[in-house]
């Protein structure tokens, strides 16, 4: 089977469109849907078909997706490996958390693309349970998380990057200077229990006996910023690295020790042919930091 068909079934199904593959291999919806029946005559199987106005994968092309990622994936591999290994060749596929994708990754992705031109990178962005689970399942080779709360498992490995420290906010020109006393006293704006980062708040505020008055909680940090920049409550959050919501401001308190501190790292399976790539986007992530390991930049 030529790869660059079975690489075609794999986009219409994640694209969920002929139209969206088409855009994603740069070809016309007319080729993308004659790949598809010569994939589909090949295998004497119907892998694409309809539900109302839209399409829809057959149950056979659900049970062959993981086998045809792996198929390009390890052609993929053959390739790079034959040619001259300081030449990276071939495509990433790579999982990034929102805050990263505007700190950690664009000088990741420019020494990358510096040093191996021929090196083709795709960004999915996601939550990190999301990111985890599409590594897991082959559709990314890692993925840029807040480190995972449950012990690995053996098919699991994460590589840390950088700790960030969490810390209090509150709207500016707040005058109180005890973040204990803001939390007890104040409106809360609740970093979602469902993420990970989420979690480790929860914790914090466990630890220190503390049950905050909740008023909103939801998972874009950019967005908590904002609602407490606007006055709306307080919150705690990651000093994250990278830019933050312009036309913001807001006061920042540390927290009383022990300091809760969200672990930011690569994420992939621990047995992988894609290897060597992983472990050279993390050795090129720490040569494009600026700051040293473990700081992270201030709000």
């Amino acid at each position: 089977m030529d790869t660059n068909f079975a690489a075609t079934v794999i986009a219409v199904i994640e694209e969920g469109s002929i139209a969206g593959a088409a855009r994603r291999l740069a070809l016309t919806p007319g080729a993308v849907a004659l790949r598809i029946r010569m994939v589909e005559a090949e295998l004497g199987a119907t892998l694409i078909g309809r539900a109302g106005r839209r399409i829809a994968p057959t149950a056979t092309a659900a049970r062959l997706l993981a086998p045809l990622r792996a198929l390009v994936t390890g052609i993929a591999d053959l390739k790079r490996l034959a040619a001259n290994e300081l030449d990276v060749t071939g495509e990433l596929r790579l999982g990034t958390i929102a805050t990263a994708s505007t700190g950690l990754l664009p000088p990741l992705l420019r020494r990358l693309t510096e040093l191996h031109p021929h090196l083709d990178i795709f960004i999915e962005p996601g939550t990190s349970l999301e990111l985890c689970e599409r590594v897991l399942d082959g559709a990314l080779d890692a993925a840029i998380v807040v480190e995972p709360p449950a012990a690995l498992r053996k098919a699991e490995l994460f590589t840390p990057w950088l700790t960030e420290p969490l810390v209090l906010i509150a709207p500016p020109g707040t005058s109180e200077t005890d973040p204990l006393a803001l939390l007890r006293t104040g409106t809360f704006i609740r970093y979602d229990r469902g993420n990970w980062g989420g979690r480790i708040v929860d914790a914090y505020l466990r630890r220190s006996g503390i049950v905050p008055h909740d008023r909103f909680e939801l998972d874009a940090l950019d967005g908590i910023v904002a609602l407490v920049s606007a006055g709306l409550g307080v919150a705690i959050i990651p000093d994250w690295v990278g830019p933050h919501p312009q036309g913001t401001a807001v006061t920042r308190l540390a927290l009383p020790a022990p300091i809760p501190v969200r672990t930011v790292g690569l994420y992939s399976r621990s047995v992988s042919a894609r290897q060597d790539l992983i472990a050279l986007v993390t050795s090129t992530f720490r040569a494009s930091m600026t700051c040293p390991k473990g700081e992270a930049t201030s709000l």
